[in-house]
C-alpha cells in the first residue's frame, strides 16, 4: 500500500472524507499543523521523520509516494510571550513548507508552487496573455488610482487579493467580493492593496475544477449576483460541459503554473466565458457531495497512479 502524507490542519472535513473513503487503498499519515506540538520532528541529512509524540505512528518522508498538501493552520501561541510570536510562527512555517518541498515524488501542490499560481497578479497576466475574456480590471494601493477606476465603471467589485481571512479572538471571518459604493469615498489601500474590477452581468457562474486532465464542471445560479458565496444566496448546482476553446485555456495556464489541480471560476453571460479567477488549492468537497463527482478519486487516482473510477 503506497503511502501518502497530508499536511492540512485538525478542522479539515475533505481530509478526513479522503482518509474515510480510501484508507483501504492508501496508507494516508496526517501532519495537522495547528496541532504541530503533538507531533515529534527530526529532520536530518538522511531524510525526514514525523511520529506522533505517543508513537502510535509514523512516517519517513522519503518513503512516501506523493504529499497532499491541503489548508494549513498554526498552533495558537498564547502561553508565550507575544515578542516571540512571529518567530515561532516563521520557524513552524519553515518546517512545514520544507517537509512539504521534499515529500513525494509527486504532490498536490507544493507550497513553493501554490504561492505563484494562487497569486491574482501572475493569473491576470496569464490570463491576458492566454485570451480569456477578462473584466476590467485594476489592482492598487493608490486611493486615487481605485477611486478613478470605479468612477469609469457604472458598478465594480472589490475583492482580496489573497484569502482574505480576518481572525479576532480566535475567530475565523473572510472578506469576500463586495460591490463598491461610488457614493462613498476609497480610504486606506496605502497598505492594504485590493482588487476592482468592473461588474459583469452574469446569466450564471461556473466552478470548473481540473484534476491531472480530468474536468469537473458545475453551473451556479444564485440569487447573489455580487458574490454566490454569501450565507444568505440560494443557490443550484447542476453539471456543465464547458466549451472546448475555455478547457483548453484553463489547461494551457496549469501547464505554465506547473499545477495539476485547480477550481476555475467563472462568469457566463449569454454564453460568453468571462474569467474571475483560479484557486490552486481550491475547496471541492461540497461539490463531489451535491452532484456525486469523482474529483476524490481523480485526486487519488493522481496522487498514488491507480484507477478509482473517476466519474
Amino acid at each position: 500500500m503506497k503511502q501518502v502524507l497530508i499536511i492540512t490542519n485538525s478542522k479539515d472535513l475533505t481530509a478526513d472524507y479522503i482518509i474515510d473513503k480510501y484508507s483501504d487503498r492508501v496508507d494516508f499519515f496526517r501532519l495537522n499543523t495547528d496541532r504541530f506540538s503533538d507531533y515529534d520532528i527530526t529532520i536530518t541529512k538522511e531524510g525526514a521523520f514525523i511520529e506522533y509524540k505517543d508513537q502510535t505512528s509514523g512516517v519517513y518522508t522519503n518513503l512516501c509516494h506523493a504529499l497532499y498538501f491541503r489548508k494549513i493552520t498554526l498552533p495558537p501561541l498564547d502561553e508565550y510571550d507575544k515578542k516571540y510570536w512571529n518567530l515561532m510562527q516563521r520557524e513552524i512555517i519553515t518546517v512545514i513548507d520544507g517537509l512539504a518541498e521534499i515529500t513525494g515524488n509527486i504532490a498536490l501542490t507544493r507550497p513553493s508552487i501554490l504561492r505563484r499560481a494562487d497569486n491574482k497578479i501572475v493569473q491576470l497576466k496569464l490570463a491576458k496573455e492566454l485570451g480569456f475574456n477578462i473584466p476590467d480590471s485594476l489592482i492598487s494601493n493608490s486611493n486615487q488610482h481605485a477611486s478613478k477606476f470605479c468612477s469609469m465603471n457604472k458598478r465594480s467589485i472589490v475583492k482580496p487579493l489573497s484569502v482574505g481571512r480576518i481572525i479576532e479572538d480566535h475567530k475565523v471571518t473572510y472578506i469576500q467580493t463586495n460591490e463598491v459604493n461610488n457614493n462613498r469615498e476609497i480610504l486606506g489601500l496605502e497598505l492594504s492593496p485590493s482588487y476592482f474590477q468592473s461588474y459583469q452581468e452574469k446569466d450564471f457562474e461556473v466552478r470548473l475544477t481540473i484534476v491531472n486532465g480530468n474536468f469537473f464542471g458545475v453551473k451556479i445560479v444564485s440569487t447573489n449576483k455580487i458574490d454566490w458565496r454569501k450565507q444568505d444566496a440560494k443557490i443550484s448546482y447542476s453539471q456543465i460541459d464547458v466549451p472546448e476553446d475555455v478547457a483548453n485555456k484553463c489547461i494551457k495556464m496549469m501547464n505554465k503554473l506547473n499545477i495539476n489541480f485547480a477550481a476555475f471560476d467563472f462568469i457566463v453571460k449569454d454564453g460568453k466565458y468571462y474569467f474571475l479567477e483560479l484557486n490552486a488549492n481550491g475547496q471541492w468537497l461540497w461539490l463531489e457531495e451535491k452532484l456525486n463527482l469523482g474529483i476524490s478519486a481523480a485526486i487519488v487516482n493522481y496522487l498514488i497512479g491507480e484507477d478509482f473510477n473517476v466519474k
